[in-house]
């Protein structure tokens, strides 16, 4: 009688911790838990707009000049930031832009002149904007024009770290732009539409060009560790 007692007993604790195992092996490797040990900026984002960030798309968001624009980069951080603060030297990657120079700097503080000329099958436009921009490093920018052609210009540009899992290193970039624009001379429907092709055009050029530095970046490691 007692033998059965403390074999049911036995029996009932081994049950016991094969449960509890169970229970812990569930909480690790289910889909839903694993969901939540990661919540990087790409994965809070709608199904839709992962998808074309993980494509190389421009996620376009917006209308009437007010505008959010996202886009992944394959690179650091910090060369996504060198390439959005290189002001000087726009006219070198950036669509439509003829002209760019900074015209003052204090600290995180800087003021930059840009002259864009676009071209139509019917018409060509030139226009000249001076923009000032506080940063943020590593996480934000903001700008606002401060003269020019432009009614209003403001908004900001955010940089955000992203990694495969919590268990790795990031590996690229989220970049979000926002943005709220008015012309002081064109049509609104006329400026609206060149804005809306243009903007997305200089977002993915800033995409390839800081991919091009990061790539190049990595070479150089390569050939200093050769």
């Amino acid at each position: 009688m007692i033998n059965k007692f403390y074999r049911r007993k036995y029996q009932l604790g081994i049950f016991s911790c094969l449960m509890a195992i169970a229970l812990s092996s569930s909480l690790v490797f289910s889909p839903v838990a694993t969901a939540k040990l990661f919540d990087g900026p790409v994965d809070r984002l709608p199904l839709e707009q992962r998808v074309s960030l993980r494509d190389g798309e421009v996620v376009f968001l917006g209308t009437d000049g007010k505008y959010t624009c996202r886009i992944l980069v394959k690179s650091s951080v910090d060369t996504a930031w060198k390439v959005i603060t290189d002001y000087g030297h726009y006219a070198e990657f950036l669509p439509g832009v003829i002209s760019s120079r900074v015209v003052k700097k204090t600290g995180d503080r800087q003021v930059f002149e840009q002259i864009n000329k676009i071209k139509t099958f019917v018409f060509s436009i030139e226009s000249r904007v001076k923009i000032a921009t506080k940063e943020y490093y590593p996480k934000q920018i903001t700008f606002q024009a401060v003269g020019g052609d432009l009614k209003t210009l403001n908004g900001e540009w955010i940089l955000e770290p992203v990694a495969i899992s919590s268990s790795f290193p990031p590996d690229k970039v989220l970049m979000t732009y926002k943005v709220m624009v008015k012309s002081a001379k064109a049509p609104s429907d006329i400026f609206y539409n060149i804005y809306e092709s243009r903007l997305q055009e200089t977002i993915m050029a800033i995409k390839q060009e800081a991919e091009k530095r990061s790539g190049k970046k990595k070479d150089l490691i390569s050939l200093t560790k050769s």
